[in-house]
C-alpha cells in the first residue's frame, strides 16, 4: 500500500473536514438568529432530503468502484478495461439523471404541503427547486470522476475540492443571513457554488486521467449487482431521512429544527471519522483481490480503530451534548432545544451504525450486494412504522428510538456475512471487538451521574471536551488493543507498506 498516498489521504480528508464542520456548526447560529426555528428547521429538513437523495448514486459508485478495483495493481490501472468501466458508469449516471431530477420536481411540489411550516408555499417550493437544481448537476457532472479517485486513492483530492465548495457555502450563507436577505437568494448562491466545483473536477481530472476514453466499447456490458446496490442506497436514504421528515410532518419544522440542532452535533463526529474511514477503504478494495488473509487482519484492524474511535468520541459528546446546546442557543426563545433523552439516542445511531461498516463494505465489494438489499428493505420497514407509532407517543424521542430498535437487524446479518460466508472463519473475533466498544461506551455513559459537568461558556466547554476525549481516547485504545493483539501490527503495515 502506498504510504504517502494514506497519509495524505487521512491529512487532508481530516483537516478539511474539521473545517467544514467547524463552519457547519458555526453557520446555523446566523441562520437561527436571522431567520428563526422555523426557516432552519426547513432548511434542514429540505437539506437532510437532498443530501440523502444523493446517496442514489452510491448504488452506481459502489458497483463502479468494485469494477475498477479490478483493474488496478500497484497503482496502475488497466486503460482499455478501465475506459470502459468509466464509460459505462457515467451513461448509468446522466440516464438516472432523469429520475433524480423529476423526484425533486415531485419534492418541490408536494412537500409544500406536507410539512408544518408557516412559510409560504412558494418559498418552500424554490428552496427545494434551486437546493434540488444545485444536486442534480452534481449528479450529472462530478459523481463519476469522484469514483476513480477513490479507487485509486486519492480521496484528498475529492476532500479538498469539497473543502473549497464548502467554504463557498458557507461564506455565502453567512453574508446573507447578515444582510437579512430573502433565503431564495441564499439557494441561488449555493447554485454558483456548485458550478465553480464542477470546473474544478473538469479541470483536474482531464489533466491527471486525460487516458480514458469515453469512446470505450460497453456493448453488452453492465455494473455488476447495480440493481441491489441501488435497492440498498434507496433503503438507506429512506431509512436515513425519515426522523426529519416524520417530525416534520407530525409535528413541526420548529420541533424539527431540535432535532437538526442536535443531528448536528453528531453528524459532526460521524462525518470526522466517515472522512477518514472513506480515504482509507481503498485499501480494503485492493488487498481483498489480492490477499485474502492479508485482508482479515485489515478488516479486523479497521473495525478496531473505527468503531473504537466513534465510541470514545461518542462517549464525550454524551457528557458535553446539552451543556453545547445550551450555549449554541442562547438567545433563541421560540422553542425550547434541551431534551435529555436525545443524546444518548443520537449515540446509539451511530454507535451501531458503525458496527457495521467494515463489514458491508467488505459485502458490496465480494459481490454479495443482492443478500444485502433484501436486509435493507425490512430495515427501513422497520423503522418507518415504528417512526410513525412511536412519534404520536414520545414526540421527537420516540423518533430516534425506532431507528436505535430497526438498527440491530442489520448489524448482526452484515457481520456474520461477512465473517462466516465471505471470510469463512468465526465471529469471535469481530463479536469480540463490537462488544468492547459497545460495554465500555455503556459504563462510561453510565458515570455522568457520578460527574458533575458545570460548563457556561465556549472556554471552559472547549477545556472540558479536550480533557474529556484525551482521557476517553487512552481508555478506547487500552481496550481495543487488549480485544485485538495485532492492531498495532496491522495499523503499522496499512501505513508503512511493511509486510514483515
Amino acid at each position: 500500500m502506498n504510504k504517502r498516498r494514506n497519509l495524505k489521504n487521512v491529512i487532508y480528508a481530516f483537516i478539511g473536514q474539521l473545517v467544514v464542520l467547524g463552519l457547519s456548526l458555526f453557520v446555523p447560529r446566523f441562520v437561527l438568529t436571522g431567520y428563526g426555528s422555523d426557516t432552519n428547521g426547513l432548511l434542514s429538513t429540505v437539506g437532510q432530503i437532498i443530501a440523502y437523495m444523493t446517496l442514489l448514486e452510491a448504488g452506481i459508485g459502489q458497483a463502479a468502484r468494485n469494477e475498477l478495483y479490478r483493474y488496478v495493481k500497484d497503482d496502475v490501472f488497466d486503460k482499455e478495461n478501465s475506459s470502459s468501466v468509466m464509460t459505462l458508469s457515467r451513461k448509468v449516471y446522466r440516464n438516472t439523471t432523469k429520475l433524480y431530477a423529476l423526484l425533486i420536481l415531485v419534492l418541490a411540489v408536494v412537500l409544500p404541503f406536507i410539512i408544518k411550516t408557516d412559510l409560504s408555499y412558494l418559498t418552500v417550493f424554490l428552496v427545494i427547486l434551486i437546493e434540488g437544481a444545485s444536486s442534480v448537476i452534481s449528479f450529472y457532472f462530478v459523481q463519476n470522476y469522484t469514483n476513480i479517485l477513490i479507487v485509486d486513492g486519492k480521496q484528498y483530492v475529492n476532500a479538498n475540492i469539497d473543502l473549497v465548495f464548502k467554504g463557498l457555502v458557507y461564506a455565502i450563507k453567512i453574508v446573507m443571513a447578515l444582510l437579512g436577505v430573502n433565503i431564495i437568494l441564499m439557494e441561488i448562491g449555493f447554485f454558483i457554488a456548485t458550478l465553480v466545483k464542477i470546473f474544478i473536477y473538469e479541470k483536474y481530472v482531464k489533466k491527471h486521467y486525460g487516458w480514458i476514453d469515453y469512446n470505450a466499447n460497453i456493448e453488452g456490458k453492465k455494473l455488476k449487482d447495480r440493481g441491489p446496490y441501488i435497492i440498498t442506497e434507496i433503503a438507506w436514504t429512506v431509512f436515513s431521512s425519515t426522523d426529519m421528515i416524520v417530525i416534520s410532518m407530525f409535528c413541526s419544522t420548529k420541533k424539527s429544527s431540535v432535532y437538526a440542532i442536535y443531528y448536528m452535533v453528531f453528524i459532526t463526529i460521524n462525518k470526522l471519522a466517515d472522512a477518514v474511514f472513506t480515504s482509507l477503504k481503498f485499501n480494503l478494495g485492493q488487498i481483498f483481490h489480492k490477499d485474502k488473509e492479508q485482508y482479515k487482519q485489515t478488516h479486523d484492524v479497521f473495525n478496531s480503530v473505527f468503531v473504537g474511535s466513534l465510541s470514545a468520541l461518542l462517549a464525550v459528546a454524551y457528557y458535553l451534548c446539552i451543556p453545547f446546546i445550551t450555549l449554541y442557543t442562547d438567545g433563541v426563545s421560540d422553542t425550547d432545544y434541551i431534551d435529555l433523552a436525545l443524546p444518548m439516542g443520537f449515540c446509539l445511531i451511530y454507535l451501531l451504525s458503525w458496527c457495521r461498516m467494515v463489514s458491508e463494505h467488505l459485502i458490496g465489494v465480494a459481490g454479495y450486494a443482492k443478500k444485502l438489499s433484501k436486509v435493507s428493505i425490512i430495515e427501513v420497514v422497520i423503522n418507518i412504522v415504528l417512526s410513525v407509532i412511536f412519534v404520536n407517543r414520545f414526540g421527537i424521542s420516540g423518533v430516534l428510538y425506532a431507528t436505535v430498535i430497526a438498527l440491530p437487524l442489520k448489524v448482526i446479518y452484515c457481520n456474520i456475512l461477512a465473517d462466516r460466508v465471505i471470510l469463512k472463519r468465526s465471529v469471535f473475533t469481530t463479536v469480540k471487538i463490537l462488544l468492547v466498544n459497545i460495554a465500555l461506551f455503556v459504563i462510561l455513559a453510565s458515570c455522568k451521574h457520578f460527574i458533575n459537568v458545570n460548563i457556561d461558556n465556549y472556554l471552559t466547554f472547549f477545556i472540558y471536551g479536550v480533557c474529556f476525549t484525551l482521557c476517553s481516547a487512552v481508555i478506547f485504545l487500552i481496550a481495543n488493543v487488549l480485544a485485538n493483539k495485532n492492531v498495532f501490527a496491522a495499523f503499522k503495515r496499512i501505513f508503512t507498506g511493511d509486510k514483515t
